[in-house]
């Protein structure tokens, strides 16, 4: 169970840099008013309670006074060891490390500011006996479009401290953190506000998970930058505060319906009506929070950004909890609870005739730029609903498509999420299409027993856990499946290939900064250095980069003869092209989130010879496929089935072949339990399906990891090796 950091065990130290000596680094007065309340919040009992002599604050320190104090209270904190930074921050140009700004510190002589590493290595020391590390770097610099900006290049991927959790300002370049005629710089500024106020339904301990992914919220809410995380072990349960925030006890009523009728999408052709009013209203289920407890084996970390949407989190009470997450997400409507009987009761076929609907959940991007493969998943899933119906599958049942637009964005996935499960009649959820939004969803989906199948997810973190790299696999949640290969089956198939057929020795590789992304380099650096290849140089860029030219210049210089990555068509396409005018003998590589003929566009003539993967194989390529792109073209939707409705379409008969196996007897009642039915039911499945068969491994991966390369060739991908 969570419990508060130690105050008289634990040590704090604050340093801020806010003036400068040399005239290129702007004044940051924020940073000094950011040292002084926090302070004063660390040192109030209703917040952590450290004693004066418990929290140190250094304004204005040179290098050798910061890591001295910082030494000094390592060597005294035998609980919880926090050290926070706010000024300017630079990354070196050689050795690619972080160093702090000092007063006295010259940006062309970063040796006079503070090395982030000296840091680093001090907290890892041996005699350091604090049990619990919190980093947190709140630090850029400026000159960018608002005056006051500063900025962080990176500064994530340099924190990383094993067993500690490290908290960044953000995970941008060249972005504004100091707004000008602000009390605060943005981001501390936020802290300091969940601190003061407390955090809307968060538990009564504010652990680094819940602060993470109140600031996120926050930050994105206002259009700035947003934070990055990495912890170690159970770091993100560490608690350093108390939640200040009150809320008034809610009574039950009618208004705690969860409902967002505007941002469902009915399906092209429309489904099927809802069910019936007869039908009592659903209770409103308990958002998804972050584990406020040492994670368990079905508990994960915070992975990426997870946002959380005020207003919406887990309520709690001290001794009804269990009961009243049960209650609220665990059950299936009345009529789905009645499971029973041997399937041969043509009475209860009778009874149960027409007066059953079961939804199936889609969540995908129905609008935005990744619209395109969202609607062919939503149609995908659609027209395996209708050929359910139409064939019969579960006499005295009728399927049906409830379709939501997720945006590609984690926010509006967790909302999805909430109101899927409080619909009585969802039996199970097709989607997402995004790592990121499936992050947001899965523990909302789980502590309702609620299953999700995704087509096109392939971070493996979500079936084999956050140790999958060092290889430790321990699924996150039970209730999450995927059709498609994961990773770590992508990445080595275009490392193989590229060393082995294309002779390729040098890669550079850049990720967009989201999980997918993310993933699937780390997984190619991996493979390409176990084939022989080098990675000479490696770069981290937002999604909605599309200026590559210093990336493109980075990989030419170090020699390399492919750029492989990691992210998606609408991105990879321009930086394809750049490449390409940079140095036509340079391939690019990706994963399937470049398989589009938008990406082919984009690119241009030049782009011939690139390369991507995909798991599995494109629906056209296969026997099995035929009957369904014959179906789906005849059905007249207005979208192709595009990259991954094979595999949405396969989904969706596991659900509802996993559905058919659990009889329905409508005179019978049974617990809420029959939602984890339903799940073990799904685990269970294997048949023959659009893209070959469909059944699933102990974690929830499909048994099937077949990857097909593709090669562009005369503007069309093409493939070339499975």
């Amino acid at each position: 169970m969570t419990e508060l950091s130690n105050p008289a065990r634990s040590r704090a130290l604050l340093i801020g840099a806010h003036s400068f000596t040399d005239p290129d680094l702007e004044p940051l007065p924020a940073v000094a008013r950011n040292l002084d309340r926090l302070a004063e919040l660390l040192r109030d009992r209703s917040v952590w309670g450290l004693d004066a002599g418990h929290l140190s604050v250094l304004a204005e320190p040179d290098r050798d006074q910061a890591l001295g104090e910082a030494g000094r209270l390592a060597d005294e904190a035998e609980d919880t060891l926090l050290v926070y930074y706010a000024g300017h921050g630079f990354v070196h140009d050689l050795s690619n490390e972080l160093y702090l700004a000092l007063p006295r510190t010259d940006p062309r002589r970063l040796y006079t500011a503070l090395r982030y590493q000296d840091i680093r290595e001090l907290l890892l020391g041996p005699q350091v006996r604090a049990r619990r590390k919190v980093v947190i770097l709140d630090c850029c610099w400026s000159g960018l479009a608002l005056h006051g900006a500063m900025s962080a290049t990176g500064l994530g991927g340099l924190s990383d401290i094993g067993g500690t959790f490290v908290l960044t300002a953000t995970s941008e370049t060249r972005t504004a953190l100091a707004p000008p005629g602000e009390t605060y710089t943005a981001f501390t500024g936020e802290l300091i506000g969940a601190l003061e106020k407390g955090v809307p339904e968060a538990p009564p301990l504010l652990t680094m998970t819940t602060l993470y992914r109140h600031l996120y919220d926050a930050l994105v809410a206002k259009g700035r930058p947003t934070p990055q995380q990495r912890n170690g072990n159970t770091a993100g349960a560490i608690a350093v505060a108390r939640n200040r925030h009150r809320p008034p006890v809610p009574g039950p009523g009618p208004e705690d319906a969860v409902t967002s009728a505007t941002e469902e999408a009915s399906v092209d052709p429309p489904p099927v009506d809802s069910p019936s009013a007869e039908e009592p209203p659903a209770e409103k289920p308990p958002a998804e929070k972050p584990s406020d407890e040492e994670p368990s084996d079905e508990d994960s970390s915070a992975r990426g950004p997870r946002v959380r949407l005020p207003g919406r989190r887990r309520r709690r009470t001290v001794v009804m909890a269990s009961a009243l997450v049960v209650a609220a997400l665990g059950s299936l409507p009345a009529a789905l609870n009645l499971i029973g009987g041997d399937g041969s009761d043509a009475d209860a076929d009778a009874k149960a005739k027409g007066n059953l609907t079961v939804t199936i959940g889609v969540s995908a991007p129905l609008s935005g730029d990744f619209a395109s493969l969202g609607r062919g998943i939503r149609d995908s899933a659609d027209l395996a609903v209708k050929k359910a119906n139409a064939d019969n599958v579960a006499p005295g049942v009728t399927f049906k498509v409830r379709a939501l637009d997720d945006k590609g964005d984690p926010a509006s996935g967790r909302r999805n999420a909430t109101e899927l499960v409080a619909d009585r009649s969802v039996v199970g959820v097709v989607g997402p299409l995004n790592t990121s939004v499936a992050q947001a969803m899965q523990k909302t989906f789980h502590d309702a027993h609620l299953t999700q199948i995704s087509p096109s997810n392939s971070d493996p973190a979500l079936t084999l856990g956050d140790g999958w790299q060092q290889g430790t696999f321990a699924r996150p949640y039970n209730t999450y499946f995927r059709t498609v290969a994961n990773d770590t089956a992508q990445a080595p198939a275009a490392a193989r290939y590229l060393y082995v057929k294309s002779k390729r020795r040098k890669a550079f590789v850049i990720d967009d900064k989201q999980t997918y992304g993310a993933s699937l380099v780390q997984s190619f650096k991996k493979a390409f250095g176990e084939e022989g290849g080098a990675i000479v140089g490696e770069s981290h860029v937002d999604a909605g980069r599309r200026d590559f030219s210093t990336q493109v210049s980075q990989a030419v210089n170090a020699g390399a003869d492919v750029v492989y990555y990691g992210g998606l068509y609408d991105a990879a396409g321009p930086l394809s092209k750049q490449l390409h005018a940079a140095s036509s003998g340079v391939l690019l590589a990706g994963g399937d989130g470049i398989f589009s003929d938008t990406y082919a566009t984009v690119a241009g003539d030049g782009a011939d010879g690139d390369i991507c993967t995909m798991g599995g194989a494109v629906p056209d390529s296969l026997p099995s496929a035929e009957t369904f792109i014959k179906d789906y073209k005849a059905a007249g939707y207005n979208s192709s089935y595009s990259s991954y409705g094979g595999y949405s379409y396969d989904a969706t008969s596991a659900l509802i072949q996993a559905f058919k196996s659990l009889h329905v007897d409508p005179s019978d009642t049974v617990p809420s339990a029959k939602r984890e039915s339903l799940r073990a039911a799904v685990q269970n499945v294997d048949f023959d399906g659009v893209m070959g068969k469909v059944r699933f491994d102990a974690n929830g991966d499909a048994v099937s990891q077949t990857v097909t390369v593709y090669r562009l060739s005369g503007g069309a991908w093409k493939a070339v090796q499975a």
